[in-house]
Protein backbone atom coordinates (compact mmCIF):
# COMPACT_ATOMS: atom_id res chain seq x y z
CA UNK A 1 0.00 0.00 0.00
CA UNK A 2 2.97 2.73 0.89
CA UNK A 3 4.32 1.86 -2.98
CA UNK A 4 0.84 2.53 -4.38
CA UNK A 5 0.59 5.70 -2.26
CA UNK A 6 4.24 6.96 -3.53
CA UNK A 7 3.72 5.83 -6.95
CA UNK A 8 0.35 7.57 -7.05
CA UNK A 9 1.68 10.66 -5.09
CA UNK A 10 4.90 10.93 -8.00
CA UNK A 11 2.54 10.93 -10.79
CA UNK A 12 0.41 13.50 -9.73
CA UNK A 13 3.07 15.89 -9.21
CA UNK A 14 4.13 15.15 -12.53
CA UNK A 15 0.83 16.15 -13.85
CA UNK A 16 0.96 19.03 -11.82
CA UNK A 17 4.64 20.47 -13.29
CA UNK A 18 3.39 19.68 -16.78
CA UNK A 19 0.76 21.21 -16.48
CA UNK A 20 2.38 24.48 -15.05
CA UNK A 21 5.12 24.18 -17.79
CA UNK A 22 1.75 24.17 -20.36
CA UNK A 23 0.12 27.62 -18.91
CA UNK A 24 0.18 31.34 -19.81
CA UNK A 25 -0.18 32.28 -16.17
CA UNK A 26 2.41 34.77 -14.82
CA UNK A 27 3.35 32.23 -11.92
CA UNK A 28 1.73 28.85 -10.24
CA UNK A 29 3.56 27.20 -7.55
CA UNK A 30 4.14 23.14 -6.77
CA UNK A 31 4.87 21.73 -3.42
CA UNK A 32 5.18 18.37 -2.10
CA UNK A 33 5.55 17.79 1.38
CA UNK A 34 4.98 15.58 4.62
CA UNK A 35 3.04 16.53 7.64
CA UNK A 36 4.29 16.00 11.18
CA UNK A 37 2.28 15.79 14.46
CA UNK A 38 -0.37 13.83 12.83
CA UNK A 39 -3.41 14.57 14.35
CA UNK A 40 -5.62 11.04 13.47
CA UNK A 41 -2.69 9.75 15.59
CA UNK A 42 -4.57 11.56 18.22
CA UNK A 43 -7.94 10.73 17.07
CA UNK A 44 -7.14 6.58 16.84
CA UNK A 45 -6.26 6.73 20.36
CA UNK A 46 -8.48 8.50 22.43
CA UNK A 47 -11.25 7.21 20.10
CA UNK A 48 -10.83 3.58 19.35
CA UNK A 49 -12.95 1.15 21.56
CA UNK A 50 -10.11 -0.82 22.27
CA UNK A 51 -7.70 1.88 23.50
CA UNK A 52 -7.58 0.79 27.37
CA UNK A 53 -5.55 -2.15 26.20
CA UNK A 54 -1.73 -1.45 27.77
CA UNK A 55 -0.14 -3.24 24.63
CA UNK A 56 -2.46 -1.08 22.12
CA UNK A 57 -0.15 0.79 20.05
CA UNK A 58 -0.79 3.66 17.21
CA UNK A 59 1.31 4.32 13.90
CA UNK A 60 0.92 6.27 10.61
CA UNK A 61 2.08 7.38 7.72
CA UNK A 62 1.54 10.67 6.36
CA UNK A 63 0.07 13.03 5.70
CA UNK A 64 1.71 13.47 2.67
CA UNK A 65 0.61 15.98 0.67
CA UNK A 66 0.67 18.06 -2.62
CA UNK A 67 -0.54 21.10 -3.70
CA UNK A 68 -0.66 23.47 -6.79
CA UNK A 69 -1.06 27.45 -6.39
CA UNK A 70 -1.67 30.20 -8.70
CA UNK A 71 -0.87 34.28 -7.97
CA UNK A 72 -3.78 35.98 -8.78
CA UNK A 73 -1.67 39.10 -7.72
CA UNK A 74 1.72 39.50 -6.32
CA UNK A 75 0.12 39.15 -2.72
CA UNK A 76 -2.93 36.42 -3.48
CA UNK A 77 -2.17 33.21 -4.17
CA UNK A 78 -5.47 30.46 -4.68
CA UNK A 79 -5.30 26.26 -5.45
CA UNK A 80 -6.05 23.15 -4.14
CA UNK A 81 -4.03 20.68 -1.80
CA UNK A 82 -4.66 16.81 -1.92
CA UNK A 83 -3.21 14.70 0.78
CA UNK A 84 -3.23 11.21 2.12
CA UNK A 85 -2.77 9.08 5.79
CA UNK A 86 -2.80 5.83 6.95
CA UNK A 87 -3.35 5.34 10.88
CA UNK A 88 -2.94 2.29 12.20
CA UNK A 89 -3.58 0.66 15.70
CA UNK A 90 -2.63 -2.80 17.32
CA UNK A 91 -2.67 -4.95 19.78
CA UNK A 92 -0.93 -7.96 20.36
CA UNK A 93 -2.59 -9.58 23.27
CA UNK A 94 -6.00 -9.40 21.89
CA UNK A 95 -5.09 -10.24 17.89
CA UNK A 96 -6.90 -6.50 17.01
CA UNK A 97 -5.47 -4.92 14.04
CA UNK A 98 -7.42 -1.09 13.09
CA UNK A 99 -6.43 1.19 10.34
CA UNK A 100 -8.46 4.47 9.55
CA UNK A 101 -6.91 5.84 5.95
CA UNK A 102 -7.68 9.59 4.97
CA UNK A 103 -8.12 11.38 2.08
CA UNK A 104 -7.80 15.72 2.01
CA UNK A 105 -8.68 17.54 -1.05
CA UNK A 106 -8.85 21.48 -0.35
CA UNK A 107 -9.12 24.53 -2.10
CA UNK A 108 -6.78 27.32 -0.32
CA UNK A 109 -5.77 30.83 -0.18
CA UNK A 110 -3.05 32.62 1.50
CA UNK A 111 -1.80 35.65 1.92
CA UNK A 112 2.40 36.72 0.91
CA UNK A 113 3.58 39.50 2.89
CA UNK A 114 7.24 40.70 3.35
CA UNK A 115 8.80 39.39 0.12
CA UNK A 116 12.51 39.24 0.10
CA UNK A 117 14.34 37.73 -3.06
CA UNK A 118 14.77 34.16 -1.68
CA UNK A 119 12.06 33.89 1.48
CA UNK A 120 8.32 34.56 0.87
CA UNK A 121 6.06 34.29 4.17
CA UNK A 122 2.49 33.77 3.84
CA UNK A 123 -0.47 32.72 5.70
CA UNK A 124 -3.76 31.09 4.95
CA UNK A 125 -6.49 28.81 4.96
CA UNK A 126 -8.32 26.44 2.86
CA UNK A 127 -11.70 24.57 3.09
CA UNK A 128 -12.91 21.14 1.53
CA UNK A 129 -13.57 17.63 1.41
CA UNK A 130 -12.05 14.57 3.82
CA UNK A 131 -13.06 11.35 2.79
CA UNK A 132 -12.15 8.48 5.96
CA UNK A 133 -12.16 4.85 5.45
CA UNK A 134 -12.56 2.67 9.04
CA UNK A 135 -11.64 -1.29 8.84
CA UNK A 136 -10.33 -3.69 11.49
CA UNK A 137 -9.93 -7.32 11.61
CA UNK A 138 -12.19 -8.26 14.40
CA UNK A 139 -15.82 -6.50 12.22
CA UNK A 140 -16.31 -4.14 15.75
CA UNK A 141 -17.74 -0.72 14.50
CA UNK A 142 -15.45 2.25 15.27
CA UNK A 143 -15.21 6.24 14.79
CA UNK A 144 -15.19 7.60 11.32
CA UNK A 145 -15.17 11.83 10.78
CA UNK A 146 -17.05 13.69 9.18
CA UNK A 147 -16.22 14.61 5.54
CA UNK A 148 -16.09 18.40 5.92
CA UNK A 149 -11.97 20.01 6.05
CA UNK A 150 -10.09 22.90 6.46
CA UNK A 151 -6.69 24.27 7.29
CA UNK A 152 -5.44 27.39 8.60
CA UNK A 153 -1.14 28.27 8.33
CA UNK A 154 1.42 30.65 8.64
CA UNK A 155 4.22 29.22 6.56
CA UNK A 156 7.41 30.49 4.41
CA UNK A 157 8.90 29.16 1.22
CA UNK A 158 12.88 29.70 0.91
CA UNK A 159 14.04 29.20 -2.51
CA UNK A 160 17.60 28.02 -3.25
CA UNK A 161 17.13 29.04 -7.35
CA UNK A 162 14.86 30.55 -9.38
CA UNK A 163 12.24 27.65 -9.40
CA UNK A 164 13.33 25.44 -6.29
CA UNK A 165 13.34 25.94 -2.60
CA UNK A 166 11.89 24.51 0.56
CA UNK A 167 8.82 25.11 2.85
CA UNK A 168 7.17 24.89 6.04
CA UNK A 169 3.57 25.48 7.34
CA UNK A 170 2.66 25.45 10.90
CA UNK A 171 -1.36 25.32 12.13
CA UNK A 172 -3.91 23.08 10.82
CA UNK A 173 -2.79 21.71 7.85
CA UNK A 174 -3.74 18.50 6.10
CA UNK A 175 -4.55 16.55 9.10
CA UNK A 176 -0.65 17.38 11.02
CA UNK A 177 0.68 20.59 12.61
CA UNK A 178 3.75 21.28 10.99
CA UNK A 179 4.30 20.28 7.16
CA UNK A 180 8.15 20.55 5.40
CA UNK A 181 8.43 19.25 1.65
CA UNK A 182 9.95 20.81 -1.38
CA UNK A 183 8.56 23.74 -3.89
CA UNK A 184 9.05 24.16 -7.19
CA UNK A 185 8.12 27.73 -9.38
CA UNK A 186 7.18 28.68 -12.36
CA UNK A 187 7.00 32.21 -14.36
CA UNK A 188 6.08 33.29 -17.39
Amino acid sequence: MKKISAITFLLILSAFVSFAQQQNAKKWIFSAGYGIGNVWVYFLKNNSFIKDIPDYKVSSVGPISICAEHFINNKISIGASASYSIVNGETKRFLVDEQISIFTALARANYHFGRLKKLDPYIGGGLGYVRSVYKNNNSIPGPVPGEFGYSAQIGAHYYLSNHMGFYGELGYVNGSFLQLGVVLRFFK
